[in-house]
């Protein structure tokens, strides 16, 4: 085989290779699940999902536990660092979920799409205004020079996240996974969060 055909072959195994991972990375795009853990088998977990659903999920052998504690909006403070998951409620912004990340821990600001609903929108941004009472509670999140009003309704959960521990994983509790990724019909995380809100993640 000459020099010059060898090198168009190689070049096409390459280019193969490369199409075949990125086809594979497109196979196993993330995945999101909420629900109870109805079983524990070493890092296998079953989850029972709010839809009703048995859902076999394996952790990786360095998995993390976060722990999200259900806490007031009027316990957040401006210059919070706080994640909104939100939907267009006429002019206005309905928030779903509202998340104080850990202290000394900073996501990137942003004010984006959120989750599967076309319409959900996450703002990550330190809190400027927080309003409480009879008229409605509200907070406003500030980022890129621009405000966000954002309504919290009674019904939407109200966590602060921080670090949590295995000893939390365990039948009955309430999981929440945001990056699963799916091999061969099992769900694989290498992150999860338990929380004491059973709204929590709202989606």
């Amino acid at each position: 085989m000459s020099f010059a055909r060898a090198g168009i072959l190689s070049a096409f195994v390459a280019a193969f290779v490369a199409s075949a991972a990125s086809t594979s990375a497109i196979a196993q795009q993330t995945q999101r699940l909420r629900g109870e853990i109805d079983k524990m088998d070493g890092n296998t977990l079953t989850v029972k999902t709010s839809e009703g659903k048995d859902v076999t999920v394996m952790l990786d052998p360095g998995y993390t536990v976060s722990h999200a504690v259900a806490i007031k909006l009027s316990d957040i403070t401006p210059g919070t660092f706080v994640g909104i998951g939100s939907v267009p409620d006429g002019d206005t912004l309905k928030a779903a979920q509202v998340q104080v990340f850990p202290p000394n821990t900073r996501a990137s600001e942003r004010h984006g799409a959120w989750g599967s609903d076309p319409n959900g929108l996450m703002t990550n941004a330190p809190a400027t205004l927080i309003v409480t009472g009879q008229s409605g509670d509200k907070i406003t999140l500030t980022t890129n020079g621009q405000n966000y009003e954002i309504t919290v309704p009674p019904d939407a959960p109200v966590v602060r996240t921080q670090a949590g521990t295995r000893d939390m994983v365990k039948p009955g509790a309430w999981v929440g996974i945001s990056n699963a990724v799916e091999h061969d019909g099992i769900l694989m995380a290498k992150a999860i969060t338990i929380s004491d809100d059973r709204r929590y993640p709202a989606r």
